[in-house]
């Protein structure tokens, strides 16, 4: 089953005409990662200078934008099963969520520097969850709804879950609301 198959299936909104769907994830996800998205021609971006990064290459975030019916969603539909990442659904173009995002990827406190692992599933859910009662926060990270969901994925993990910031939610009855975020968990092992 391809990667938009198991998405669909799940119920996640991947044939919306107004909304791109892009895949957050890290080098070491898949040791044949980088090689497949060159390998298929699929557009990708690194969220960190690698040059300056030295010793944290397999932790770099890559975005990338599968296309549908694809070699490469092929490819990525079999690695679901194992692979960590973090499908975002938005209206911005790539560019636009790559200079966004990078934005999020560094902080600087005093003479100390942090890296969030923007391409972790369980890192990056956690720093959503962190300001979901910080409405200004939510509204920066999710660009003011450019950003409409989330949905973070490890199989390893455990990990299956969404989110969508208030303004842009679509309610499950199974939704859990947290102060500005709203999350649904999906049942783990279920092919999404």
């Amino acid at each position: 089953m391809s990667f938009y198959q198991q998405l669909e299936k799940a119920g996640l909104p991947v044939c919306h005409s107004r909304t791109h769907l892009y895949v957050l994830t890290e080098t070491r996800a898949d040791r044949n990662l980088l090689a497949r998205l060159e390998f298929h021609e699929v557009v990708h971006y690194p969220l960190w200078h690698m040059d300056t990064q030295a010793g944290l290459e397999q932790y770099t975030p890559w975005l990338c934008v599968p296309e549908p019916d694809s070699d490469f969603d092929l490819w990525l539909g079999k690695a679901y099963e194992t692979m960590p990442m973090i499908v975002m659904f938005a209206r911005m173009p790539p560019d636009d969520v790559r200079r966004h995002l990078k934005h999020f990827s560094k902080f600087v406190e005093g003479a100390r520097r942090f890296i969030l692992r923007l391409g972790t599933p369980s890192a990056l859910q956690l720093y959503i969850a962190s300001i979901a009662h910080m409405p200004a926060a939510v509204s920066r990270f999710f660009a003011d709804g450019e950003i409409e969901e989330l949905y973070f994925h490890d199989p390893q993990a455990l990990l299956s879950r969404r989110v969508q910031p208030l303004f842009e939610q679509q309610r499950h009855e199974e939704a859990e609301c947290d102060g500005c975020l709203v999350w649904l968990d999906l049942p783990v092992g279920q092919e999404a």
